[in-house]
């Protein structure tokens, strides 16, 4: 009678190594052997190479912020008028707590006196700029322009969309290319994207407003679970 020989692995990751042994039925080992690695496929595989949920956590930071830098420019406006107002009727104004204290945590929304989203990123951002900064943190290269950007993944409709799809627009016919601007689709009917340099990253409407009237087309350049 053949002995039936078993082959257990034991994946020993502290120590980087591969434990294979050979037993019988009984559990007695026949054969062990030990295998170290240079390195571990398993341990130092990207988030983004199993898992596009990276990508769509990234879009709900963005979307946070932009929400918080948004809050902070639009209370900025009011105390801002508040005060005028009460320069121009000869009084004192005086602020509030709660506004002295909001002012102090929107600082870091703010940098030269205009907003830099999450006040961190590089001055200058266009649309496209901003897209391709944001995926390529996640392994996904775009080309530089919206124009370009906007031949790569699949074509979707709106029924279809999905958040992470890319959102193109022609708002500058002067220019004579087909597309001028896209953004990032977040769900809701709602897109993020680097309007301009005075209103930063913001978040826009897709469904009705400005940019509807000049939507041109969606792609979906990764496919985003969730």
């Amino acid at each position: 009678m053949h002995k039936i020989l078993l082959l257990s692995i034991l994946m020993v990751s502290s120590s980087l190594a591969t434990l294979f042994t050979v037993t019988d039925r009984k559990g007695n080992i026949i054969e062990a052997k030990t295998l170290k690695h240079k390195e571990n496929d398993c341990l130092n595989q990207k988030e983004t190479e199993y898992s596009l949920q990276a990508i769509y956590d990234e879009l709900h930071r963005e979307e946070n912020l932009a929400r918080r830098a948004e809050a902070a420019r639009v209370r900025a406006e009011r105390i801002a008028h508040e005060m005028a107002a009460a320069k121009k009727a000869g009084k004192t104004y005086h602020m509030s707590a709660i506004d002295r204290k909001k002012l102090l945590e929107d600082a870091k929304f703010f940098k030269g006196g205009k907003y830099v989203w999450g006040g961190t990123s590089p001055k200058g951002f266009d649309c496209s700029g901003y897209v391709q900064y944001l995926y390529k943190k996640h392994h996904v290269n775009l080309p530089r322009t919206a124009w370009a950007q906007s031949k790569k993944g699949e074509a979707v409709s709106l029924q279809e969309l999905k958040k992470g799809d890319l959102l193109f627009f022609l708002t500058d016919k002067k220019r004579g290319i087909p597309v001028t601007h896209v953004g990032i689709y977040i769900g809701n009917g709602k897109f993020i994207h680097a309007a301009s340099r005075k209103k930063g990253i913001i978040i826009s409407p897709v469904d009705h407003g400005y940019y509807a009237k000049k939507l041109v087309s969606a792609r979906r350049v990764v496919d985003i679970q969730g």
